[in-house]
């Protein structure tokens, strides 16, 4: 991942995703996605038209929605997937992971928001499905980025977390960690594993190390500036 300043906006973005033709950027601060003037900054900044960008309401759950158009009202969803040229998909977290997948030759892209709940009640393998259902997409040919999520050694959780991967996949538990008496959860290896478990090439799925935690200079995180902090923004379309 590089950091790159677009417009006078530092921001965040995967040189393999802009290597087949999508423009996919992450905001960085001081920029806060929810605020309604440096939403429409960065989306300008990153060559987006604002009238023309889809956004959900983002309730930790697993439904994925195929937009068109910007929808009115905003569906409750934590994914979205068009094919539409120049249709923005923006989301937003400030620990969650946020994931991109696009087909090149489809031209087709979907993002998730994968918190814990989200990921542990598929949202990111009903992204890679939605893609292959609604406009025949092959994971084969899929290239996946995952946006900074607070990593591992900052990101304590309680049992509930491996109750609600364990249910249902058994090789999740590789994704805890125990130290000093209490868990730690690899959230964003579990995401690149459900791409993997998709069959989305493991050379296709872009990663990074920051980690929203500790990069206080760079990202906001939940955990760490509270219910008044910020949130990044992550945007994705074809031109």
């Amino acid at each position: 991942m590089n950091e790159v300043e677009r417009d006078g906006l530092r921001m965040l973005a995967f040189p393999a995703l802009d290597a087949v033709g999508l423009r996919c950027a992450v905001s960085t601060r001081p920029t806060d996605i929810r605020q309604p003037a440096d939403r429409e900054r960065f989306l300008r900044a990153c060559g987006a038209d604002p009238e023309r960008t889809a956004s959900p309401r983002q309730v930790h759950h697993a439904d994925v929605v195929r937009v068109d158009a910007p929808p009115d009202p905003q569906p409750d969803a934590d994914g979205l997937v068009t094919d539409v040229a120049g249709l923005a998909l923006l989301l937003r977290a400030a620990d969650c992971s946020l994931v991109v997948v696009a087909d090149p030759e489809r031209r087709a892209v979907g993002v998730a928001h994968a918190g814990w709940k989200g990921s542990a009640r598929g949202v990111v393998v009903n992204l890679v499905k939605a893609m292959h259902e609604q406009f025949g997409c092959r994971p084969s040919r899929m290239a996946a980025a995952i946006a900074p999520t607070i990593r591992t050694p900052c990101y304590e959780v309680g049992p509930e977390v491996p109750a609600a991967f364990l249910r249902s996949r058994d090789w999740t538990v590789e994704y805890l960690h125990h130290r000093q008496g209490r868990l730690y959860f690899d959230l964003e290896g579990v995401n690149a594993r459900f791409l993997e478990e998709c069959g989305i090439p493991v050379k296709s799925i872009a990663r990074t190390s920051l980690c929203t935690f500790e990069r206080d200079d760079l990202l906001w995180s939940y955990r760490r500036d509270g219910a008044g902090g910020g949130h990044q923004g992550l945007v994705a379309f074809w031109l």
